[in-house]
């Protein structure tokens, strides 16, 4: 099967690029560029992907300009992904570090077709079900609970790309929060553990947050209590997605 390889990256974040193209030599994969959307540029009255009742009823806090820019570039790259001759796209972040191993996974991987989108990377560990094993001592899972994600890599079927676009469109929450929401998207979303991808140490200056404290963001207690309720429903759609499939 066909496999595309994309990367989000800004136009200030050349030293970025220039470390992702390094890595993908040395795997022997070709990355396209997707030019990353610097958020700063956009006023807020001017963020038309954006649902900001929504975003603050559903996370709680005043999004921030980079998360903005995160999530417009990677419905970009959707786009892009859904425009391509491929089978399937992988989509990178330029702040990760790639396993030697990436090809040989992906590969067993696209032996079955029992997914539309599939993370690398992961901030935190949840419980899970097993799906089935992966080269390389890697597993393909189900998580019960989270959020546990990172959108800094993961593969989508060519003729989902649009629907993914589709069904993440408008912004109501982080981008790698939304992504992971398969019970909402209507979209087969899984997950590889062990990670796929590390975090290089680019990503530990974010641009994302771009020296903004995140804590800062969030809207008084009294007005968060929409958030708890998003979230508690949130917990019991994620189980009951996990135990039925």
């Amino acid at each position: 099967m066909r496999i595309s390889f994309f990367v989000i990256n800004l136009d200030r974040s050349p030293e970025r690029l220039g470390h992702m193209y390094e890595q993908a030599a040395q795997l022997g994969i070709e990355l396209i560029r997707v030019p990353a959307l610097d958020g700063k540029s956009v006023p807020p009255a001017e963020r038309s992907v954006l649902d900001l009742p929504a975003f603050l009823r559903w996370h709680g806090k005043q999004p921030l300009p980079g998360e903005y820019g995160c999530y417009v570039s990677h419905l970009a790259a959707l786009d892009t992904l859904a425009n391509t001759e491929c089978d399937a796209g992988v989509i990178f972040e330029d702040d990760i570090v790639l396993r030697t191993e990436l090809g040989e996974v992906l590969q067993g991987l696209l032996a079955r077709d029992d997914w539309d989108v599939v993370r690398f990377a992961h901030h935190r560990k949840v419980r899970h079900r097993p799906v089935r094993n992966l080269p390389r001592g890697r597993r393909l899972i189900r998580p019960l609970f989270g959020p546990s994600g990172s959108a800094a890599g993961y593969i989508v079927r060519q003729n989902a790309a649009a629907r993914l676009r589709d069904a993440l469109t408008p912004m109501r929450l982080p981008y790698d929060v939304a992504l992971e929401r398969g019970w909402a998207t209507g979209l087969r979303t899984l997950d590889i553990r062990p990670d796929l991808v590390g975090f290089s140490d680019h990503s530990k200056a974010s641009l994302t947050r771009d020296g903004q404290r995140y804590a800062s963001m969030k809207l008084p207690t009294l007005r968060r209590w929409t958030t708890l309720v998003f979230r508690t429903n949130e917990i019991v759609r994620r189980w009951l997605a996990g135990m039925r499939s």
